[in-house]
């Protein structure tokens, strides 16, 4: 008798788990279930794009009916509620779900860090309507200027945080300035933008003549950027930093940091760091075995270095596809295989027509061929959610 497994979340991680499940089980092995609140699976690595206008919502998803088409995978589209791990059963908000197995990849949210102001007045990037909020925030406040010349605050565009997500976001801001300011008569020179880091640099982590070669990209744009400075409160209408300054702003964007998805820790597994579930080397709950937790909700460590593995779309990919081979392992009575995740290089756009990275070496590309590296990294993702059919589809449209 098949078993049943479900599968929270259509992330990179889940949209993983699910593929690999049906094409490397039989129907008499596994019933695979996929819930998520939208019927949709979105770049989430590639919305900064979306929020500075450079491509629309249509471009930034992809129909889980399309990458599902012709397989076994019955899609759910509801909210989840609540997981009960002790019952077997997750709670939707139109009914419940038994499983044999359970995939959580729930994703993330904002992490705040109790700053005071900071989630009440700030705009984030983790999905494609909050995308298009911040892209329609920031057009509302500048058509506002031209009836309000001395509210330069509202042509100030702050985003907080450098790591990968805000400096890309950041990139972007400045390649559309010129754009806006044609669009609402202001004269570019009037409009800033700003990245500020608590950190003493800026993509923390990454090899420093890579750092050094972002550095200078950004500061050509004319982007300030301020590091090893903490935000210390955010208003409505203005930013406070740890070293005295008060930046007047209509248009902050919180980038700064993640944590995982809150029913994780509702839902009784033993947390680590910013509400990632612990995990043993098979990606297994350290309180059910039955349940695996991937991608953003687990606290992973890389069981060969010891290295604790970032929130990235390449580890959700890799957690993914393990946590499916090891059900099915499990199924069969087979050992199960331990997480190494490792990353396989990774490119960050600063803006339209530049971008930095590092894949086997350090290298620096600008112009066209960042684009171009870019959409190959797109392309590559859509070859590994649903191989030549799926991308085919995509260039036919």
């Amino acid at each position: 008798m098949a078993r049943r497994v479900v599968i929270l979340g259509a992330g990179y991680a889940g949209v993983r788990s699910a593929l690999t499940l049906e094409s490397e089980s039989s129907r008499d092995e596994a019933e695979i279930i996929l819930v998520n609140k939208h019927n949709y699976h979105h770049f989430m690595a590639q919305l900064h794009e979306s929020a500075a206008g450079v491509t629309g919502n249509k471009d930034m998803r992809i129909s889980l009916g399309e990458i599902f088409d012709e397989t076994r995978v019955k899609q759910i589209k509801d909210v989840v509620l609540r997981i009960l791990p002790k019952d077997n059963r997750v709670i939707l908000g139109d009914g419940t779900i038994d499983y044999d197995y359970l995939i959580v990849g729930l994703g993330s949210e904002p992490e705040y860090f109790n700053i005071p102001g900071l989630e009440q007045h700030s705009l984030t990037l983790r999905s494609l309507n909050s995308a298009k909020l911040i892209r329609a925030h920031i057009e509302n406040n500048f058509a506002t200027f031209k009836s309000n010349p001395l509210r330069r605050e509202l042509l100030t565009i702050v985003v907080g945080g450098a790591g990968f997500t805000g400096i890309e976001l950041t990139g972007e801001m400045a390649d559309w300035v010129p754009k806006l300011a044609k669009e609402y008569d202001i004269q570019e020179k009037m409009v800033s933008v700003i990245n500020i880091e608590a950190a003493a640099t800026i993509l923390k982590g990454y090899d420093r003549k890579l750092i050094d070669n972002a550095y200078e990209i950004l500061r050509n744009k004319g982007i300030r950027i301020i590091t090893g400075t903490a935000i210390e409160g955010v208003t409505e209408n203005e930013v406070r930093l740890s070293n005295g300054e008060i930046i007047k702003t209509r248009n902050f964007i919180w980038t700064g940091g993640i944590r995982a998805n809150r029913l994780i820790a509702q839902s009784g597994f033993t947390t680590a760091a910013r509400g990632r579930a612990k995990v043993n080397r098979y990606l297994q709950s350290v309180d059910y075995p039955n349940v695996y937790l991937v991608g953003d909700n687990a606290f992973i460590v890389n069981q060969a270095t010891g290295e604790v593995m970032g929130p990235t779309a390449q580890v959700a990919i890799q957690s993914g596809r393990l946590a499916a081979l090891n059900i099915l392992a499990d199924i069969r009575g087979e050992g199960l295989k331990e997480c190494n995740p490792r990353e396989l290089g990774r490119v960050v756009s600063l803006g339209r027509k530049a971008a930095v990275g590092k894949v086997g070496r350090e290298y620096r590309t600008t112009g066209r061929v960042a684009g171009l590296l870019k959409e190959a990294i797109q392309w590559k993702y859509l070859f590994s959610l649903g191989g030549f059919r799926l991308v085919a589809k995509k260039l036919l449209k």
